[in-house]
């Protein structure tokens, strides 16, 4: 392997773009991979802070990340670094789900337990 194809050290080690973003843009599920493996814990976390309980952590995970997969393209379009697109998509697609009615009757039932 050349220095040119030597692969980012991390996800916002590239120069002029999201190379990761921009793989998965074009259906490269490796890179899909690297991607989530460097944004797990810090996207869980969000989802987390967000949601109700663990298990609607998860299924806020799973929004994320399809979301991330689907939309690969337009998110590689955004100013910013990586990371600060990942999360910040993270942030947003959680805080939607977070004002929901059923969030906020979950949270009640188990305050008033």
């Amino acid at each position: 392997m050349t220095a040119t194809e030597k692969e980012p050290s991390s996800p916002d080690d590239q120069v002029g773009g999201h190379l990761l973003l921009e793989k998965v843009a074009a259906g490269d599920a490796l890179a899909f991979g690297s991607l989530y493996d460097a944004f797990v814990a810090e996207t869980y976390a969000i989802c987390l802070r967000n949601l109700a309980n663990r298990a609607a952590a998860d299924r806020g995970m799973a929004a994320v990340w399809t979301y991330i997969w689907s939309h690969a393209a337009a998110l590689n379009q955004q100013p910013g670094s990586t990371r600060s697109i990942v999360l910040s998509t993270a942030w947003a697609i959680t805080s939607q789900r977070s004002r929901s009615p059923l969030r906020r009757l979950t949270r009640r039932s188990t305050q008033t337990r």
